[in-house]
């Protein structure tokens, strides 16, 4: 399994510097990470985390739905709304 650098470092790796880069992408298994685990996440983490979410806007099959009624209009609200536009060519 892959894991993915979170934050940049340089470390030596059999007697030789190495720099490791911020979404540098290392084996699980490679000497580096050993000791330094804090500095790296899985990519199925770091993907899942960056995934959009999305809204869903019906049920799944067999689902019940949600009915609930919007809200009700308050009697001051109507004073709020912007004046209505006129068309062109209206000569109202």
């Amino acid at each position: 399994m892959a894991l993915r650098c979170k934050r940049a470092f340089s470390a030596y790796d059999n007697g030789r510097p190495r720099v490791v880069k911020t979404g540098q992408l290392v084996a699980d298994d490679d000497p580096i990470v050993k000791g330094r685990e804090a500095s790296f996440e899985s990519v199925d983490a770091h993907l899942a985390a960056r995934r959009p979410r999305v809204e869903q806007a019906t049920a799944d099959p067999g689902e019940p739905r949600d009915l609930t009624p919007p809200t009700s209009v308050t009697k001051g609200d109507s004073d709020n709304k912007p004046p209505a536009r006129r068309r062109r060519g209206s000569s109202t």
